[in-house]
């Protein structure tokens, strides 16, 4: 019997259980836990906001404890403590805006007020000064990204503020200005402005001797750094990046003893990098690119940092031989420097992912410890003068997604170990002296989008299995020594948008292209002949076709002029016939040293020196016509030089026409790695601010 009670009665118990807690958690849900002056406030405030946008989720619930972007502190007793109403909507363009604020002063508990992300203009200059008495305890204020223009407000009412957030807007005018009152800031942010000003030196010191996070960024700040600001002894985070600020870096930085964050980069700073920042044991990001330092880098600088960026700068002498060796280091960027000297070899097992070193002096060889690098993702070593092989070691590391060798002085044959980077996005090997034919190793990448082999010494005929490259859109083989037709399997590309071919020995005729052909079709100063195929005008994205110096022959098809892409075309120095069909007149055609080709009249767009014997007759007939004319002329012309010449001595100038190469070699594309410029240091300020 006592069996069958429990099975019973169990489930009873159960539902009696849930029912309670339903109905408890119903009534908590329908009475508000504030109490009953802040729940008044709140209601106006729901009735007040300056948008249309937020009203419905606001009124949905009867608790504003429960409204989006509310907190409030734990009942019964609740009172309103932080308001995160960013991207609500807000805009100053309502009647409401005035009244809002003035709502919002009456929450005396308020410790978090967020009104980033909107679009207000204005705000009310009671809410700033003492009349808002009670957001006196108000510790974090963000208004960031709105459209707030004039300068700084006085903030005499904020005692006890230890974030603020005015970034992005349109603030100008002087930085000490209505600050000074904010002696418990532990973060300002007041970056991409345009104060047009000087970087006041009691921004910090005893000015806010509490300041951790220091964010003025892109707010059109100029003059030099004031030493100063290195008595804010706290600071985590200096971030002075994007301005025009000049001089050199002051000395006493190392006073910044709990400095984690240093960003400089995009300023005119000059002078050396300070010895003293390696002894900041906590420097962790240390960026100072695009600017005018010069002198060696410092050694030991990166003892502790383990992100460096200090390209774009005149830096000289070798690089310290210990500056790639620490096991923290992940990001070093020097590149367009003026370092000398070879790469040291000396590094360990490390957590390095971007190495950065194009545009320098470096010589000799690449060191075959690279292979040491197996977290190296970006190596760049362009623009240097880097002799001898590619290195072997270069196959250990398999998480390269680019590889940028090219602009160097490099021989012999492309390595297979190269095949080994399964993960490579990005393949620069070119303008160096490399020989050889192409491996079939190099022909198995999964993820390749981007093969410049351009400008080498390269030959041999292009394999048919350079299709199993199915991610692959850029395609450069010109300036080399490849011979033989163009592979059929190359029409089986999916992803291509540009292909260079020019300047090798191709021949035979054109097979299908790849229809995603957009940026450039290539196949100028080579050995290819019979009639151009109609087919090429399938390629209806592309934007430049160049089959100039060649011996196609025939006349031109029409087709190519249903190229709505199309904006040149270039045909020179082919044994061209028959009549140009008219193109668009955005398209630029070139058609010179086509002997037989006919312009018509109807084609103002065409570069040519047609034989047209009719054009040539008139040409001829005016050349007749003149050349009494100016036969005296040029007698007289050169009895005065030869007279000129023997004042001068013999000296002359000779002026020597250029034709404009349009084979001109492509540079490498655009490096697809978007430089670690900025850091997230707001979620890192964040996180100081929660502390």
């Amino acid at each position: 019997m006592e069996r069958y009670a429990r099975v019973f009665f169990l489930p009873l118990f159960l539902f009696l259980c849930c029912f309670s807690f339903f109905f408890v958690y119903g009534l908590a849900a329908n009475s508000s836990q504030l109490v009953p002056v802040q729940r008044d406030i709140m209601t106006n405030l729901s009735k007040s906001l300056p948008t249309s946008q937020t009203i419905g989720v606001w009124n949905t619930m009867k608790d504003p404890c429960r409204w989006v972007g509310v907190t409030c502190s734990p009942p019964p007793s609740s009172v309103v403590t932080a308001l995160a109403l960013s991207g609500f909507g807000l805009s100053a363009n309502s009647s409401l805006v005035a009244r809002f604020f003035d709502l919002l002063c009456r929450l005396h508990d308020l410790k978090s007020l967020d009104l980033s992300l909107n679009f207000l203009t204005t705000i009310p200059s009671s809410f700033f000064s003492s009349n808002c008495s009670g957001l006196s305890g108000l510790e974090s204020l963000n208004l960031s990204h709105n459209v707030f223009t004039g300068p700084l407000p006085s903030f005499s009412g904020f005692g006890a503020l230890q974030s603020l957030d005015l970034s992005y807007n349109s603030l100008y005018g002087p930085l000490d200005s209505g600050l000074e009152k904010l002696t418990r800031l532990k973060l300002l942010n007041l970056s991409g402005n345009f104060f047009h000003a000087t970087i006041p030196a009691r921004v910090g010191g005893a000015t806010a001797p509490s300041l951790e996070v220091l964010v003025l960024s892109a707010a059109r700040l100029h003059g030099e750094i004031p030493e100063r600001i290195f008595d804010c002894e706290n600071l985590t985070l200096l971030d002075l990046s994007q301005n025009n600020l000049t001089g050199s870096i002051p000395d006493g930085i190392e006073r910044l003893s709990k400095l984690e964050v240093l960003l400089l980069s995009s300023n005119n700073l000059t002078g050396i990098i300070p010895t003293s920042l390696a002894t900041i044991k906590t420097l962790s990001q240390f960026t100072a690119n695009e600017n005018h330092f010069s002198g060696s880098i410092p050694r030991g600088i990166t003892t502790h940092v383990s992100v460096l960026d200090l390209s774009n700068n005149s830096l000289t002498a070798e690089i310290p031989s210990d500056l790639l060796s620490p096991p923290n280091l992940e990001f070093v960027d020097l590149s367009s420097n003026l370092l000398e000297g070879p790469i040291p070899g000396n590094w360990s097992q490390s957590r390095l992912y971007l190495l950065r070193l194009g545009g320098n002096k470096l010589n000799g060889s690449i060191p075959s410890t690279i292979g040491k690098l197996s977290s190296l993702t970006h190596l760049e070593l362009n623009d240097n003068v880097l002799g001898g092989e590619i290195s072997s070691g270069l196959g250990n590391c398999k998480n390269l997604m680019l590889l940028d060798l090219s602009s160097n002085q490099l021989q012999g044959h492309l390595t297979k170990e190269l095949g080994y980077l399964e993960q490579l996005v990005v393949l620069g090997l070119q303008n160096n002296s490399l020989t050889g034919e192409i491996p079939d190793e190099l022909l198995k990448f999964r993820y390749l989008s981007t093969l410049d082999l351009s400008q080498n010494l390269l030959a041999g005929e292009i394999p048919q299995a350079i299709s199993n490259l199915k991610e692959l859109s850029v395609l450069n083989l010109q300036s080399n020594s490849f011979y033989g037709s163009i592979p059929d399997s190359i029409s089986s590309f999916e992803n291509l948008t540009e292909l260079q071919l020019a300047n090798n020995n191709l021949s035979g005729t054109v097979p299908r292209m790849p229809g995603s052909l957009m940026t450039a079709l290539n196949l100028g100063s080579n050995l290819f002949n019979g009639h151009i195929p109609s087919y090429l005008g399938d390629l209806s994205q592309l934007e430049i076709l160049d089959l100039s110096n060649n011996k196609f022959s025939g006349e031109v098809p029409t087709s190519l002029t249903t190229i709505q892409s199309l904006i040149e075309l270039d045909l020179s120095d082919n044994l061209l016939s028959g009549v140009l069909p008219n193109f668009p007149s955005f398209v630029r055609v070139i058609t010179t040293g086509n002997k037989d080709l006919i312009i018509s009249n109807s084609s103002p767009n065409t570069n040519t020196t047609s034989s047209n014997t009719e054009t040539k007759k008139k040409i001829a007939d005016v050349f007749v016509m003149i050349e009494a004319f100016i036969g005296g002329f040029i007698v007289s012309i050169l009895v005065a030089v030869v007279i000129q010449k023997f004042l001068n001595r013999g000296k002359s100038n000779h002026q020597n026409a250029r034709r404009h190469a349009l084979h001109s070699n492509r540079p490498f594309p655009e490096n697809s790695i978007e430089r670690l410029r900025r850091f997230q240091h707001w979620q890192y300020a964040r996180n100081l601010s929660l502390r």
